[in-house]
């Protein structure tokens, strides 16, 4: 069988447009899955990168709480030492002695900024109340701090019930106060005593090496006439009058409440 030249030019014209045609949808099928995989690409980086935000503020919160509970249980074991007379380690002084304010005395004035904007005294809260309990911690979010915070919070009825206002006093400074209590949603008032002044006037500074100077647990309940009617100390209490209860649980704020 024989081919024309014109027979055979046609073949070769229909073969190139075929393989034209074929090379084409070839390129326009890699160009898809290029498309294709690059779509998928892009999600997974998107996928990861919103995995990796979400990780890493996860991470980033659970260090915070690491460091604020390693913090605390140092501070805590640091604070043992203190006994039933001022200890001096070091140089440092410890809270722990004879209270400087005992039962009956006149309890220190004081006028302090407070969250919430602007200054509260000592006198102008017994003006408008029959008690002002006065309690004094170590940290605003520390683990212990928190939840005695969230009790005395938990119990503000109760408190307004007795015509009692609840004072917070730590040596944080007022922005590290209004974000403790954004955070845990607190409804009375927190004081900062900056310098420790206040305090050191009730016996209840704590200096820690490595640390510095905190405020001691320590809660005072102040009667209208401005006198102490009650004290209780987490550490180097005395009498079983003084022994702070628990404030992990209600104790505590029972404990005060009862001594009204």
């Amino acid at each position: 069988m024989s081919f024309s030249a014109s027979s055979s030019s046609s073949l070769s014209s229909s073969s190139l447009l075929l393989l034209k045609k074929k090379s084409s949808n070839t390129n326009n099928s890699k160009s898809r899955q290029k498309q294709t995989r690059r779509r998928c690409a892009n999600s997974i980086v998107v996928s990861s990168s919103a995995r990796s935000d979400d990780d890493n503020d996860a991470r980033e919160e659970l260090m915070m709480n690491r460091r604020a509970t390693l913090k605390t249980m140092m501070m805590t074991s640091a604070a043992a030492f203190a006994t039933t007379t001022t200890t001096s380690f070091g140089g440092v002084a410890f809270a722990g002695g004879e209270s400087l304010i005992n039962v009956g005395d006149v309890a220190p004035e004081f006028t302090l900024p407070a969250t919430g904007g602007g200054s509260i005294a000592l006198k102008d809260i017994l003006a408008e109340n029959d008690y002002a309990v006065v309690y004094f911690y170590n940290q605003d979010g520390s683990t212990g701090c928190s939840i005695e915070a969230e009790r005395f919070n938990q119990a503000q009825d109760a408190f307004k019930a007795k015509k009692a206002r609840v004072l917070g006093i730590s040596m944080d400074s007022i922005e590290s106060h209004e974000g403790f209590c954004d955070k845990k949603g607190l409804t009375f008032s927190l004081l900062s005593d900056g310098d420790g002044s206040v305090s050191k006037a009730y016996g209840a500074e704590l200096t820690l090496p490595v640390f510095g100077k905190f405020s001691d647990r320590q809660t005072f309940l102040v009667g209208k006439d401005g006198k102490v009617k009650a004290h209780w100390k987490e550490m180097g209490a005395k009498t079983d009058e003084e022994k702070m209860a628990s404030v992990k649980s209600t104790a505590h704020v029972e404990q005060v409440l009862a001594a009204m």
